[in-house]
Parts: structure tokens; C-alpha cells; sequence
């Protein structure tokens, strides 16, 4: 599908959005980096180094945000098994020297629990490294199929400032990667009708939900796995509907 010249509007935070932009002009789009979310460090490490101490069975990363945050002081105490919840997590840990094992797409949690190395827990430590707050699926399933499950969080995100030059950008595609971005989303561009009326590429069902309770009446395509290579399938799908 050709996309030469359509703006996309990618919102993932800065450090995290460069090969999504490659991958769209490599295309023919032209990517506009708009980060919504900004990843800080997370102050208290006390929980991270507590995990030097302890006899883990599992670590899983939710993110490749929690791999760089975590990985400066536990990579060599970490157990033999190691899970990553998505493949661009499971590349970056791969980056540190660490083999991770990671489910098939959609790369979600309920992925993640259907692995067999998730069925027969009862007794194992896990440890679970994300950024403040998020879904609790994982640990609650984990629980009860009898393993002690602890969160560490090892980062926090936070709100950008708002760039002058959006108000006058046209945008023809929006990517949203979480539902917290969404929210973000339309909290920086408040009062920006145009927004509602611009297509989006989510990353999950749940992110469209949300997009239909904020009130957007485009077309919404949910990517068929959550990736890059996900997201562009979704932006390359969505030139007819413009």
C-alpha cells in the first residue's frame, strides 16, 4: 500500500519511537514525533536491590523501559529463567547478553499466560519488573495458580510539555501504543476538534475502547500484533479510509 506522503503522528516516547519512524518512511509516510509519555527514573531502588538477596525462579519484563531500569544493577542476579512479555523486550535484554524466552503474538500478558512455562507455577518465586502502576492480570493469574508473585517498579511516566508547533501540523494517522498515552493524547491537545476525526492505530482492543469513550468517530485499527511491524501493517491498511 503506498503511503508517500501521509503524516503519521507517533506518540511513543522519544527514545522508544525511532524505528517505527524508519519503518513508516521507509514507506513513503512521514512520521511526526510527538512523545505523550516520558520515562523517568524511578527514586526508590530499594525493591531492586532487595532482589539481590533473594532466590528467584522467574523475572519477567513487561517493557523494554523495565529492562533498561533494571538490567544497570541486577544483570548478574538474575534467575535462569528470564520472560519478556513482548519481542522488542526480549531484543533488548538480548542486547544486554540475556536470553529471554517471549510468547506469541499479540505479545500481551494473556499471552504470556497461556506459555507452558506459565501452567505449572505453584511454589516459584516471580518477580515482575514494569513501570508504576498497569494492569494486574499477571500477578493475580500467577497467584493463583500458587507461585509468590512480587512487583518491582523501576520507572515512572510522566506527561510532556505540549510543542507550539502541533496546533498547526496536519495530521492524516494518529498511533496510540497504551491507554495512558491515549489519555495523554487528548489531555496535551485539549480543544484540538480535529483530533477526534483523525484515524488511529492502536496497539490493543482496550486502547480502542478507550478511543470510543473519548469520542473518536474514525476509523480505529487495532494492530495484529503488538510490534513495530504491528503498528505499520495497521498505517499501511488505513490509506483507503482517508
Amino acid at each position: 500500500m503506498n503511503i508517500n506522503g501521509i503524516k503519521v503522528l507517533v506518540t511513543r516516547p522519544a527514545h522508544q519511537s525511532e524505528h517505527l519512524c524508519q519503518l513508516i518512511a521507509e514507506k513513503g509516510g512521514q512520521p511526526v514525533r510527538l512523545p505523550v509519555i516520558e520515562i523517568v527514573e524511578f527514586e526508590d531502588k530499594s525493591a531492586l536491590f532487595e532482589c539481590r538477596k533473594q532466590s528467584l525462579d522467574i523475572a519477567i519484563f513487561i517493557s523494554a523501559n523495565a529492562v533498561e531500569k533494571t538490567l544497570p544493577t541486577l544483570q548478574n542476579h538474575l534467575p535462569r529463567q528470564v520472560i519478556a512479555v513482548g519481542k522488542r523486550t526480549a531484543q533488548t535484554l538480548n542486547a544486554w547478553g540475556i536470553t529471554a524466552l517471549c510468547p506469541p503474538p499479540p505479545f500481551n500478558s494473556e499471552a504470556l499466560l497461556e506459555m507452558p512455562q506459565m501452567q505449572t507455577v505453584t511454589g516459584k518465586k516471580i518477580v515482575i519488573f514494569r513501570g508504576e502502576g498497569g494492569r494486574e492480570l499477571l500477578a493475580e493469574t500467577l497467584r493463583e495458580r500458587g507461585a509468590t508473585v512480587n512487583y518491582v517498579q523501576v520507572y515512572r511516566r510522566v506527561q510532556p510539555p505540549v510543542p507550539a508547533w502541533i496546533a498547526n501540523t496536519q495530521i492524516d494517522i494518529i498511533i496510540v501504543t497504551s491507554q495512558e498515552g491515549l489519555r495523554n493524547l487528548f489531555a496535551m491537545l485539549d480543544g484540538q476538534s480535529w483530533l477526534r476525526h483523525t484515524p488511529l492505530v492502536v496497539m490493543s482492543e482496550r486502547i480502542r475502547a478507550e478511543a470510543e469513550r473519548f469520542g473518536v468517530d474514525a476509523p480505529v485499527f487495532v494492530a495484529s500484533a503488538a510490534s513495530d511491524e504491528g503498528l505499520l501493517e495497521g498505517v499501511l491498511q488505513m490509506p483507503s479510509t482517508l
